[in-house]
């Protein structure tokens, strides 16, 4: 666990904590799900618009149970670079179900993170906040966070500002995991159809297909002229550390939850203005 993640789950704690009763069980049984935020992971209706979320957006939110309590949910999210407006005006968030790269109904509502941030605890039952009103819908969330995401709307982006599907997998600054299953058998598929948008003399933007695996694709490695130069969680890079009038190569491979990569993608090339 990175230092990162030590200090904001100590924020957690200390915000969430505020909100239990005196009756509630502390303890450590309850795994702890992380959603790590992107504006590059919302989905559209049109399969061709590759980036409708905000680009600049990012998030991360903590999910997890209480200890003696099997109906209550509790949650903190932590949102950067996107628009910011009181609830009433248009500043949402929800788990949602959907597996990625999919749009589902809304499950839970959350407060929406107004202030940049917002942590509360929900209870099955509690008026409005669980629209489905499923019995045990906490306990599905919890046993099966990647088929549920966090989506944070705005006036700006009301579809959908950042998300991200819930995992039990925390994820250090070194890309190195913890993983509760058995290593899967298969590779991700290779990234398709890259392409580039050339922006100016010193920018352009990568997009390509997400890859598909058995189990998840956590990230990106993006290439350039043979060289790594980044590690992206979106189906999208936006490079701006180029010269004008030059040439550059891309490829793109796909790294899963188990470690492993995929093969290269098709290599394209792109001359900046």
């Amino acid at each position: 666990m990175t230092i990162k993640h030590k200090v904001t789950l100590a924020c957690v704690a200390a915000a969430v904590c505020l909100t239990l009763s005196a009756e509630l069980h502390a303890g450590h049984t309850n795994a702890l799900l992380i959603a790590e935020m992107d504006g590059r992971e919302e989905v559209g209706d049109d399969p061709t618009k590759r980036l409708v979320g905000d680009p600049n957006g990012k998030g991360i939110g903590y999910v997890f149970g209480v200890d003696g309590d099997e109906t209550t949910l509790c949650y903190s999210l932590i949102v950067n670079n996107i628009q910011l407006v009181p609830v009433g005006e248009g500043m949402m968030a929800h788990i949602h179900e959907g597996q990625r790269d999919a749009n589902g109904p809304v499950v839970a509502v959350l407060a929406g993170p107004e202030d940049g941030n917002a942590a509360d605890c929900l209870t099955e039952g509690e008026t409005g906040k669980f629209p489905t009103e499923e019995v045990g819908i906490v306990q599905r969330i919890l046993n099966n966070p990647s088929d549920f995401y966090i989506n944070i709307h705005n006036p700006e982006f009301p579809a959908g500002a950042i998300r991200a599907n819930l995992s039990n997998t925390l994820m250090n600054d070194d890309h190195e995991h913890t993983h509760d299953t058995a290593a899967a058998a298969g590779e991700p598929s290779a990234p398709m159809n890259l392409s580039a948008s050339v922006y100016s003399r010193s920018a352009l933007e990568l997009f390509w297909d997400r890859s598909t695996d058995d189990g998840q694709v956590l990230m990106y490695e993006v290439y350039r002229d043979n060289l790594l130069i980044a590690n992206v969680q979106g189906n999208s890079y936006f490079d701006d550390s180029l010269s004008s009038g030059t040439t550059y190569s891309y490829e793109v491979v796909a790294i899963d939850d188990d470690n492993q990569p995929s093969e290269r993608s098709t290599a394209i090339d792109a001359t900046t203005f």
